[in-house]
């Protein structure tokens, strides 16, 4: 898929890390995901923003959506990699909106806005490379995507010991959508933002019946996603074979406090 439209006439700038080159944006050529969505108590997940600026974005008043989203990358300028993206949808700057009107439109036009609260993945360039330019709260891990039919099982370890295990439907798919998610990251009182436009020819979506499961383990982060009392089935599942994206170098910085824009 390195010759699809999608990447024709994209101009490249080369960034350094650490005195290596780094070009961007980073394409990923192909690649499947699966993103999964429990329902929260907002006063729950406000627990996990790391500041009051950050505004969780409501389905309806009082409840909030987790997003757990599990990528197996098969092709992309950096090597293959898996990933996991434990996420909460998150209005920043803050600023007014409507609960549940904003999340049906952000599903509708396929625009994302998350603060990305843990983020393992499964080679070192692609952990060194996310925590040096956009400071993502990244760790190496170890991920595993397992077909059983109509279903995907995928794992989440750390040295070994289980954090969690997703069991999910795939949705049929059955149709294509365009993609734009912007993620937000907070280190040293900077808020970071990135930008991924991702293309997905194969797409399914499911929001009804049993078909997403979790199990946690004992791991830290199990009882702390534990802790937050979602429920084990998930109100929601996306699926998609063969994407591609263009993941952007960060382009704005705030302070998270004044909310003043920073100069890079």
């Amino acid at each position: 898929m390195r010759d699809d439209p999608f990447f024709e006439n994209v101009v490249r700038k080369t960034l350094y890390m650490e005195g290596q080159p780094a070009d961007f944006p980073i394409f990923y050529y192909d690649y499947r995901f699966i993103g999964t969505y429990f329902p929260v108590k907002t006063s729950r997940a406000r627990n996990l923003l790391p500041h009051a600026n950050f505004k969780p974005i409501e389905i309806w008043p009082g409840t909030v959506m987790i997003g757990i989203t599990a990528f197996e990358y098969h092709d992309t300028s950096v090597g293959p990699y898996n990933e996991i993206a434990i996420s909460i949808p998150t209005i920043f700057p803050p600023r007014f909106f409507f609960p549940l009107l904003s999340a049906i439109a952000m599903r509708r036009k396929g625009i994302m806005h998350i603060y990305i609260h843990h983020l393992p993945v499964t080679t070192d360039i692609a952990l060194k490379g996310g925590i040096y330019f956009w400071n993502y709260p990244k760790f190496l891990s170890e991920i595993t995507f397992q077909d059983k039919g109509d279903n995907l099982e995928v794992i989440l370890k750390e040295k070994g010991e289980m954090i969690l295990k997703l069991n999910s439907k795939k949705p049929l798919l059955n149709r294509s959508q365009k993609l734009e998610v912007h993620t937000y990251s907070l280190k040293d009182n900077v808020v970071m933002h990135g930008l991924i436009e991702a293309w997905a020819p194969k797409l399914g979506l499911m929001m009804k019946g049993t078909i997403a499961e979790i199990e946690f383990g004992e791991h830290p982060i199990s009882k702390e996603l534990s802790a937050l009392n979602f429920g084990k089935t998930a109100k929601g599942v996306v699926y998609a074979e063969g994407a591609m994206t263009k993941l952007h170098e960060p382009d704005q910085r705030w302070n998270v406090d004044t909310l003043a824009r920073i100069k890079a």
